[in-house]
């Protein structure tokens, strides 16, 4: 039987990513000792494990200190870790570079554009008689 604790270390990457499912986490972002705590709780129950609110507080600790030592939390103060988790770093906000012109397609020339549709005449609209 596995310990609480070894839940996490043996599984450390399955636990973050679990935590990135409920949490915002980003690479270079700060994290709060609740935040872990809460997704240390969340997890030992999908793994079937209920310790008491103080166990689990305990276990937070010992966890975030096993990430510690993986690189993979960096501490801030004693409440606060930036993240250090490259896997979770946001897509790029660049505009993507334009597409290059395929192999040959520049010794081709351009095909030339469709002409536009004459525009249809409109006829005047009639005009009522004039009487007397």
């Amino acid at each position: 039987m596995s310990t609480p604790l070894s839940i996490f270390t043996d599984n450390t990457k399955e636990f973050l990513k679990f935590m990135k499912s409920r949490y915002t986490l980003i690479h270079q972002s700060n994290v709060f000792f609740r935040d872990v705590h809460y997704a240390v709780m969340a997890y030992l129950e999908l793994n079937k494990v209920h310790p008491r609110y103080l166990e689990s507080e305990e276990l937070t600790r010992r966890v975030i200190a096993h990430l510690e030592q993986q690189g993979l939390l960096r501490p801030i103060d004693a409440r606060t870790w930036l993240v250090t988790v490259p896997e979770f770093k946001l897509p790029s906000s660049k505009p993507a570079a334009p597409a290059k012109p395929a192999p040959g397609a520049a010794s081709r020339p351009a095909a030339p554009k469709p002409a536009a549709a004459p525009a249809t005449p409109v006829a005047p609209a009639p005009q009522p008689p004039q009487g007397s």
